[in-house]
Formats: structure tokens, sequence, C-alpha cells
């Protein structure tokens, strides 16, 4: 660091250009002896930073000239924390101006790291929290479910239950009681027990306004403790869904006792632990204790790296438009906000959204979606009732919705469609921080979002008819009464067919009343060196951590 500040020196001194200056003048300068100099002026031409020639003889001076701006010099030194893997210290060498250089640098140091254990894969953006009672967004749910466990795991090939934490379990008094039993000798991150008390606090977190899916858990009346092991949930109705509940990322058990940033720096006693969290990074480290198979890889890297264009050159890197590509469960939809003075009327949202649905504003030969014909991939859903109370020419609409790229052409795309018709549309992108915030609502007249479902696809229609925060704020109290009723009796139903069949009754009407209109269905593409196998993308886009490993390419 030394030889850096004294570079500086120089460079603010002499600048760019020849310079003559004497062994005197340059001790002063850099306040050392001129012997010293030497030595110094010699590292810094080794290094490459400047060309220095020392005078020979009476009467001739030396030559120097600084090859290195102290900017230059700050990214080299950066580059070379990058490739020792050490984003943080590399930020914290930048000013703020300088750290879309420092991004742009990035693909040149990725690839398998140190050793042939470790993938680095990008994230589009920073994580907003680790918690499993505070995670909403399906990017925080699939890291919660690598490092956190649930009482119950899930097959998506079969869309059955299987044993996770809890080996076995059962209903009892026609599904109003379910019970328990815990495998002995699992512990947290820490070393900590994981036993039917922590499995009990855990699972009352979730009565809290932090959950955004409070509701979901709100039939819950008691839990009884019978021993370490065991324990029994006493509910309020019958609910056949209670252990596909406690399978969601929010469920995921944590300890008794939790660090106040545990937020940050969770522990939980999934297949992998938190070894780093920075706002550029997350790195997450083999749990060698997991009491399952332990995973193959040792580390998983994940860098924020909001540019698509910069995330050349990970490992891993999910990618719509490339490589294996899979369609994702669910849609990306409009909801209209019906508290707003143009669409208060009912046959105005209906008249609204069967312009923007009439036809599809996506394309059939879209490489990246293609058009919704109901809110799951393989549902058909009756169109928008026909209305006939046109919003007046010249009306003025906002749009909210958050940084996703595959939002920005469907908002262009509906902006163009509402304009045929001469009615303007100001769309406005959030961070997705802001947007979940929803304070933004009031003065909203339509929301562009997207629901991904994870691999239990009935709790997930369940989940999201039930407690989508920005369905429930359009529907409004008689709408929620109506939404409310139908799951209720969806829950005291034992059969997944039957349960499946009275969602797409949910979704017939909520399109055919002009609630929610379908717009797309979205690819999921992932991009992966050759070296990387055991990739495999879930119904919510991405893939599970501890089954990837990486081969001999050649």
């Amino acid at each position: 660091m030394r030889l850096e500040q004294q570079y500086r020196l120089l460079y603010q001194h002499y600048g760019e250009a020849d310079s003559h200056p004497g062994l005197p003048a340059l001790a002063t300068l850099l306040n050392c002896s001129e012997r010293n100099v030497r030595l110094q002026l010699g590292k810094m031409q080794a290094q490459g930073w400047l060309d220095w020639q020392p005078g020979r003889g009476r009467g001739r001076l030396s030559t120097l000239r600084c090859r290195r701006t102290p900017e230059m010099l700050a990214l080299d030194n950066v580059g070379r924390l990058l490739a020792q893997g050490e984003l943080e210290q590399a930020f914290a060498r930048l000013p703020p101006e300088q750290r879309g250089q420092l991004m742009a640098q990035l693909p040149r140091y990725l690839g398998a790291g140190n050793n042939r254990r470790q993938l680095r894969i990008p994230i589009h953006r920073q994580l907003t929290t680790l918690d499993p009672q505070q995670v909403s967004s399906r990017l925080e749910a699939h890291l919660v479910r690598q490092m956190f466990d649930r009482l119950c795991d899930f097959d998506v090939h079969s869309q059955t239950l299987l044993p996770a934490l809890a080996h076995h379990w059962e209903a009892q008094h026609d599904a109003r009681r379910w019970r328990f039993w815990l495998r002995p000798g699992i512990s947290f991150h820490d070393g900590t027990p994981l036993d039917a008390q922590a499995v009990a606090a855990s699972i009352r977190r979730l009565d809290h306004p932090a959950c955004t899916w409070r509701r979901q858990y709100r039939g819950l009346r008691a839990i009884r403790l019978h021993d370490a092991l065991s324990l029994s949930f006493e509910l309020a109705d019958s609910d056949w869904l209670w252990p596909q509940r406690l399978l969601s990322a929010n469920a995921s058990i944590v300890p008794l006792r939790r660090a106040a940033n545990f937020a940050q720096l969770p522990v939980g006693s999934g297949p992998f632990r938190v070894l780093r969290h920075s706002p550029q990074r997350l790195t997450l480290q083999a749990n060698p204790h997991y009491y399952r198979e332990r995973p193959l890889l040792d580390e998983i890297d994940l860098w924020v790296i909001d540019t698509p264009a910069q995330q050349q050159g990970f490992d891993v890197r999910l990618d719509a438009g490339g490589g294996d590509r899979a369609l994702q469960s669910a849609c990306t939809y409009l909801v209209p906000n019906p508290q707003r003075p143009l669409l208060r009327d009912a046959a105005s949202r209906r008249w609204l959204l069967r312009l923007l649905s009439q036809p599809s504003v996506i394309t059939a030969d879209d490489p990246l979606r293609r058009p919704a014909h109901g809110l799951l991939p393989d549902w058909q859903q009756p169109a928008v009732a026909p209305a006939a109370a046109p919003l007046p020419a010249g009306s003025q609409l906002r749009l909210v919705t958050y940084e996703l790229a595959a939002f920005q052409p469907l908002a262009q795309a509906l902006a163009a469609r509402l304009a045929s018709a001469g009615i303007g549309l100001q769309i406005v992108t959030l961070d997705y921080p802001r947007y979940e915030r929803q304070e933004w609502w009031p003065d909203t007249d339509l929301v562009l979002g997207s629901e991904v479902l994870h691999d239990d696809r009935d709790y997930s229609c369940h989940e999201w008819f039930g407690s989508n925060p920005t369905l429930r704020l359009a529907l409004g109290e008689a709408g929620g009464a109506r939404m409310d009723a139908a799951l209720l009796a969806i829950q005291r139903q034992p059969s997944p067919a039957a349960r499946m069949a009275a969602y797409r009754q949910i979704a017939d009407w909520l399109v055919a009343e002009g609630w929610l209109l379908p717009l797309s269905h979205e690819y999921q593409g992932v991009i992966a060196s050759p070296a990387v196998a055991g990739l495999t993308l879930g119904l919510n886009g991405w893939m599970d951590f501890s089954r990837l490993w990486l081969q001999d390419a050649s």
C-alpha cells in the first residue's frame, strides 16, 4: 500500500509527461532517502507503472514518465483481488463512480474458482432477506431452501410428499390435528439440536406481520409438544393441505436463538450454510454434517450482476433465450385497481382487459414467452366477459411493475395497444424492495407482475389465490370473502385432483370477471459450462444446488 501511495504522489506532481527530477527532489517528495528512492522506483517500474531512466554522469538528469493513472492502478489492484475471489475488498477499494468499471471486469475472473468443486452464478439484484419468515420472492425463497430444512419434502415428478425432518406424520380427527415425528440427531449449522421445541417456535413465527404469507397459517390454533421428537398441530378446521403448508420456504425450521443479523447471516440445518454475505455476493458452503447426502460441491458463489451483458463467463446463469429451456409454471399477468376512478365500474375494467387481450399482445413467434390462455400453462380460462363501457379517449393510466427484464417489452406492448384506443399509459418500474412495500397501490391503475409456482402446484395455487398481496388488494372485502370461502372448501377436500379442479374454477371467475388478466407464460433457460453436471430446472426456474457437480469437460 505504501508503494501505491508513493506512486500517487509522483503522478500528482509530474503527471504523464516526461520529467527530469533529480534524486534529491524525489527523496523530498517521497519522504525517504535517495537510496530508498532508487529501490521504490525500481519496484514501480517492474510493476509497469512508470518508466525511469537514471541520469549517468555529471549534469545528466534522470527521466521519469508515469504510465498508469491512479484510477487505472486502482482497477489493476482490484483485478488481483477479484482473481483471489475477494469481491468485497475489491469494491471497498473503489469510489462509487468506478464500481461500474469493476463490474465490467468481473467475467475475466470467473470460472470454477480455485478448486474444481466451486461454482459461480450471477443473480440480478441484491438480496432483501434470508430469514424464512420474511421471504416472498422466488429468488430468496430458493436460497432459503438451500440453507434450511422443512418437516416435509416434495417430489416434483410424482407430485407427492416425502419425509424430510419428519420421518412420519398422520392426520387425526378428520385432518383437524396433524401429528409429526422428527428424525433424531439432527443439528443446526451451529451445532444446536433441532428438536420439537425449535419446530414449534418456527411455525409460531409465521403468525407475524413480517410474514407475507401469514394468512396461510391462520387456521393454526395450538401446538402440542409430546416429547423432544414429536408434536401435534391443532387446527380450526379440516385441512388436508396442512403438511404442504409446511413445505413452503416460510415454514423452514430456524434455531430458537438467533443473532441480530440473522436475516443476513442465517443459521439453518440445510445442505448449505452461509460462509459470506455482502451487498455484492452470497457464498454458500457445503454442510459437512448434513443428515442427508452431502452436497457434491464445496461452495456456491452467487455474485450480484444486474446487467445481463456482464453475466458472460459464469459457470451457470439463467437466461430465457439460450441453453436448455423450460416453461415456468404460472404466468405473467395484469391486475387492475378497482379503487381508481376510471376502473371502479366492473364493466370498464372488463372493457379495458378485453382491449388488452384480444388479440394477445404476445406474438406466437416470441422466443422468450408464449401467449397465456390461462393462469397455468395447461389451463384454458374463458375470455373476459364483454362490456360496452369504454374508457374515454384521452384517459391516462398508470402502470407499476418491477425491475425484471421480461417485463419491459410487455409494458411497452400494453402501452402501444392502449395508444391505439387513444389512452395514455405511464410506466413506473420500481426496484423489488419498494415494489414489495406496495405503498404505490392507491395511485396505481394497473400492476404488471408474475407468479412462479414452486414444485408443489397444488399448494402453490392455494398460496397464490389466498395470499398474493396485489390480488388481495384488488379483490377488496367482498371479493376476498368469496375467495376465502372457495379456498376453505378446497382445504377440506382430501383429493388432490378435486382440489386442482377447484383452483381452475377460481381462475375462471377471476379472468371472466376482469379481476386478473393472464398475459404470457415465460420460458426459463439455463446456460452452463460444459463441465457442470446434475443441472435440472425445477418449476420455479432454479436448480437444486446440492445436486450440481463438475466433471472434466474434455
